[in-house]
């Protein structure tokens, strides 16, 4: 090859380009089919179907899905705010550790003060040594982490301060803001922020914080409010009843009632009557944590990546309120998105105004369609988690056994009458089956019922002897329906009654009948074998005794031959009831 890099002839060395090209394209697929799986779990204060939680989800597996790696990525719903019991996180623990038992966690992502906090007591204990990124915690101080290693996340930095200059900038004739708040421990966190705030603005503005309110207090308060006031809405899950709301219940709620703007710090409560404000996104947070774990999951030490606080956040304000409110040309914050507002004046043809119209009135059918379909789908969820409680609560009272399986015959979910039955407790039979005698008949008997629930078909009245904890024998009564997925079982559900006592009842009956048969067999005889002998004593006295010896003789065989009819007379009675035991 010559200095110009050409073949003898002048032409381009085709090969060596060929293979060139070749490795740079296989070189990204080697470099991922060689990229280990990772197991992260994202761990939600919330529940599934809450916007900040979704979005939250949508932040966090977008920046996932960039990876190099592979990631299974574990999503767990705590549903604190919902569930105000002091017993809850003790029971969720151990769910947690039974179901994390056999997975090997990379990393953990916790969203919200709730799991966040869970975490801090309870991470050594279920999962020692894994990192934690935690993300949409309001209030944070560096103590929380101290004596926690490895663990960093960003902080909810929400700009308070800046909502509420925007509220100024667009009325400088606001003196009074009114909060609302919870008693939740996000609401707690939030109030602390408030109050830092608040000293920034003494001698300018009067923060007015009721605490433990219903929705219908705050909703009488707003509606008195006077003119020079503003609604900073902070967190409202749930009330002073107790009472659970969704953040867009809330918003719309506490909007139609107030005479003046409602102003926020979340952008999960945009576009269902909030007027604006310096908003943050849940899906932002969810992207930087997603982010914070691709370089802990790529060997970077999760204590060594400094914990996010700077504040954050989007100026947004909808055109809807700020033109109900006389605000709409009032001067906002550089940089400020504004949703709904109107599009400027231009003609249209007339043709091109009805085709519009004809397009916007469809458009707005199929918006109520969708909205009577959202509502009736919350309805129908709502009922479903009413039946599901319902539900529950009769299987934990119940005194029969309550079970569902998967294919395999191995439990998914057993009732606590396991516990009276056999002695285990519930969490001891999750993923496993029945315990058999070495070698039992019955584990051949409930195979060939699962056999059968696989076919479709439903069992009932299946007995088998099962072995419980102290090595005693047990008996139950197995009624099962498979559970079909497409035409395909995918498990089974059933119920099982403790028989033991009537078994033994019946093995004592069937003992007790064998008894009387051997009696009323005896019965039959006896009367022959003494017949027999007492006729040759009748005849021997007969013949050779005196007639006095011998009238007394027969006198005596008289009475014992009434004896012997009197007992035959009692078989033939014994007989009628042992036919009548036996059609019992």
């Amino acid at each position: 090859m010559s200095a110009s890099g050409r073949c003898g002839d002048g032409s381009p060395p085709l090969i060596p380009l060929a293979i060139f090209f070749c490795l740079i394209l296989l070189l990204p697929t080697a470099s991922l089919a060689t990229s280990p799986e990772k197991n992260v779990l994202l761990l939600h204060s919330y529940h599934e179907g809450l916007s900040w939680t979704d979005s939250v989800t949508e932040g966090v597996s977008s920046a996932l899905d960039q990876s190099t790696s592979d990631i299974n990525l574990y999503i767990e719903y705590m549903d604190t705010p919902r569930i105000p019991s002091s017993r809850y996180s003790a029971e969720i623990v151990e769910m947690y550790r039974f179901k994390y038992a056999d997975i090997k966690l990379d990393a953990i992502i916790c969203s919200d003060e709730y799991a966040f906090h869970f975490l801090r007591e309870y991470h050594d204990a279920l999962f020692p040594g894994v990192p934690v990124i935690f993300c949409g915690v309001n209030y944070f101080e560096d103590d929380y982490l101290e004596g926690w290693e490895n663990c960093t996340g960003i902080v909810e930095t929400v700009d308070v301060k800046g909502t509420i200059d925007a509220a100024l900038s667009l009325d400088p004739g606001v003196r009074d803001v009114y909060v609302v708040n919870d008693n939740t421990l996000t609401g707690i966190a939030d109030r602390k922020v408030v109050d830092e705030v608040a000293k920034r603005y003494e001698g300018r503005l009067t923060f007015t914080i009721p605490e433990n309110q219903t929705l219908d207090e705050i909703k009488e308060d707003v509606d008195r409010l006077p003119p020079d006031t503003v609604v900073l809405l902070m967190t409202l899950t749930r009330d002073a009843r107790g009472t659970y709301y969704e953040y867009d219940e809330v918003v719309r709620e506490v909007s139609r009632a107030s005479r003046v703007p409602v102003y926020s710090v979340w952008e999960v409560y945009m576009g269902d009557g909030l007027t604006g404000g310096r908003l943050l996104s849940a899906q932002d947070q969810g992207w930087e944590a997603g982010m914070m774990t691709r370089r802990v999951l790529n060997g970077e030490a999760a204590s060594s990546i400094p914990v996010k606080k700077e504040p954050r956040g989007e100026y947004v304000f909808d055109y809807i309120q700020l033109k109900r409110f006389g605000l709409e040309n009032a001067t906002l914050p550089a940089g400020s998105t504004v949703i709904n507002s109107p599009p400027p004046s231009i003609e249209i043809d007339r043709t091109v105004a009805e085709a519009a119209v004809f397009a916007i009135i469809t458009l707005g059918i199929a918006v109520l369609f969708l909205g009577y379909t959202v509502r009736i789908r919350r309805r129908s969820e709502s009922a479903l988690r009413e039946s599901e409680e319902k539900f529950r609560a009769l299987a934990e009272r119940s005194f029969d056994l309550i079970f569902t399986t998967d294919a395999q015959g191995r439990f998914t979910y057993v009732s606590p009458a396991i516990r009276r039955i056999t002695g285990y407790e519930t969490g001891e039979f999750q993923g496993k089956s029945f315990v058999f005698e070495q070698g039992d008949a019955d584990l051949s008997k409930f195979e060939s019922f699962f056999a059968d629930l696989r076919e479709g078909k439903a069992i009932e009245g299946l007995a088998i002897r099962i072995r419980a904890r102290d090595g005693s024998t047990r008996y139950l009564e197995i009624n099962a329906a498979p559970i079909l997925n497409g035409g395909m079982m995918v498990g089974a559900q059933g119920v099982a009654r403790d028989v033991t006592e009537r078994m033994e009842m019946e093995r004592v009956r069937a003992e007790a009948y064998a008894q009387i048969e051997q009696n009323i067999e005896q019965f039959a005889t006896l009367g022959d074998e003494i017949r027999n002998p007492l006729a040759v004593i009748v005849g021997i006295a007969d013949l050779h005794c005196e007639e006095r010896h011998a009238r007394q003789i027969l006198e005596q065989a008289e009475i014992i031959d009434g004896i012997i009819t009197a007992l035959d007379r009692g078989w033939i009675e014994s007989e009628k009831v042992r036919e009548y035991l036996r059609k019992r």
